[in-house]
């Protein structure tokens, strides 16, 4: 068992991290635009932190200076910035990462799900700073989600009603974003739901583009994020998480995370409540991911991806 460790304003955390999670092929990066003779396209991006983002095909922002001091630790992508010397002021480092979401037009249901610790106080949200976030966008279309270390808020238009939720203090959270055409979009946090109702407009479109990190604020702070993964919503009891037409070692990958009940931020295992990430391994439905479904699992398994 691995440990993350990173100082707060207010003490310190620690994070049990396993390290035995099968490496899989998608630790990395899994390109939308990967195919096999035998398979369709794999329909879902993953980013891991395994390695940087910008060699994963991450546009990092800024492109120049200012982007404070980034690694990796643990299964763990961590940024910590700072507020330039006899700064009182948001003028401090930025380190954003983002990646066009055009392939995705049209795809009938979207999701984008991502795990994140910060440690930077929720009173930057009454100053309408966004010291860390993820935000999916487009043309007219936002869903954004600003991150501190006790309060999320969530935001999809300016006229429209803004979320906050308290969450728990020093941990890390769980949260993921839906979009089922223009019929329903869900916002969860740890697997509960936020927010709900209808689009605005059908998402993505040519347009959307996706957009997550850390940027200056009023304070130094760090932030940690596990994964970011995105793209089209595998199809319930299905066994394929990437929705490339085969159950293999990839889907496996995802399908641990669900069933072990010390997942990187899904709660599964026997009688859990495994969440809405884990209905494509939930073969009986009935919401825990235990060994009934590995069985069912295994009986569809085509093996390892070519």
């Amino acid at each position: 068992m691995s440990k993350l460790l990173f100082g707060f304003q207010a003490g310190s955390w620690n994070e049990s991290r396993s390290s035995q999670r099968p490496p899989g092929p998608l630790t990395a990066l899994s390109v939308v635009v990967l195919c096999f003779s035998a398979y369709a396209p794999a329909q879902v991006v993953t980013y891991e932190a395994t390695e940087f983002p910008e060699k994963l095909g991450w546009e990092r922002r800024p492109a120049g200076e200012a982007q404070g001091e980034r690694r990796l630790e643990d299964g763990w992508y961590v940024q910590t910035l700072r507020l330039p010397k006899g700064s009182e002021g948001p003028l401090g480092e930025t380190n954003l990462y983002r990646i066009e979401l055009a392939g995705f037009a049209g795809v009938p249901s979207f999701f984008v799900e991502w795990r994140v610790l910060t440690d930077n106080p929720a009173w930057l949200l009454d100053l309408w700073q966004v010291p860390a976030a993820l935000s999916a966008s487009g043309n007219e279309t936002t869903y954004h989600t600003t991150l501190t270390d006790s309060v999320a808020r969530f935001l999809r238009h300016v006229v429209l009603p803004i979320v906050y939720v308290n969450i728990e203090l020093k941990a890390p959270h769980t949260y993921r974003l839906e979009v089922v055409d223009t019929e329903i979009f869900t916002w969860y946090i740890d697997g509960q739901v936020l927010e709900t109702g209808a689009p605005i407009r059908a998402y993505p479109d040519p347009t959307a583009f996706l957009i997550w990190g850390a940027r200056r604020s009023y304070v130094d702070a760090t932030t940690a994020w596990d994964y970011v993964r995105f793209g089209r919503i595998p199809d319930d009891a299905s066994g394929d998480y990437d929705s490339d037409g085969a159950v293999t070692g990839s889907d496996y990958y995802f399908f641990h995370d669900c069933l072990t009940e010390d997942g990187p931020g899904i709660f599964g295992g026997p009688d859990k409540n495994a969440g809405p990430g884990c209905r494509f391994a939930d073969f009986d439905a009935d919401t825990a991911v235990n060994l009934l479904d590995f069985a069912e699992f295994q009986n569809l398994f085509n093996g390892p991806h070519p």
